[in-house]
């Protein structure tokens, strides 16, 4: 896709949960990693879906930044490693929100509540994200919350 001079790949992307068979998560993984590989080094690329892991949070990595949950599962290291093998930046965790404004998925009866739902782009990239956040009250027939990213496309005029 061509936007204004931008080369964009946009993936979409269901993963496997994490109780899966670990050979099940290997092959999506390295599916995905490749889909990742085949879009080259000068496109544009955003990763979204819902990932099924939990990333946790990091003072000082430039890969999930330190406003994410406490929890880190298989599958959020798995995310880990193949983002920080293709230089890509998971944005969820950059950007300060209340609770209600960061999970992704609540169970209310169990009163569970994860981030697995993800915006991802390339660490060095030219497009001003300005921000990701949850938006409550969307009707969208699931049990997850609307994930919604702010991106700026800067761009020059042609005369």
């Amino acid at each position: 896709m061509n936007i204004r001079g931008y080369r964009l790949t946009i993936i979409g992307v269901y993963a496997v949960n994490d109780d899966s068979p670990t050979a099940s998560k290997d092959t999506f993984f390295q599916q995905l990693n490749d889909e990742i590989i085949k879009t080259g080094k000068t496109r544009e690329i955003f990763l979204l879906g819902d990932l099924n892991s939990r990333t946790g949070k990091s003072d000082n990595d430039v890969t999930i930044g330190k406003y994410g949950e406490d929890t880190l599962i298989n599958n959020g290291e798995r995310l880990i490693d193949m983002c920080k093998q293709n230089n890509l930046r998971i944005l969820n965790g950059f950007y300060q929100h209340r609770n209600i404004h960061k999970y992704t998925w609540i169970q209310g009866t169990k009163k569970l509540r994860s981030i697995i739902d993800y915006v991802i782009t390339k660490q060095k990239t030219k497009l001003q994200i300005q921000d990701v956040r949850v938006y409550r009250g969307a009707i969208c027939g699931s049990d997850h919350h609307l994930l919604k990213a702010k991106i700026f496309l800067p761009y020059k005029r042609e005369k």
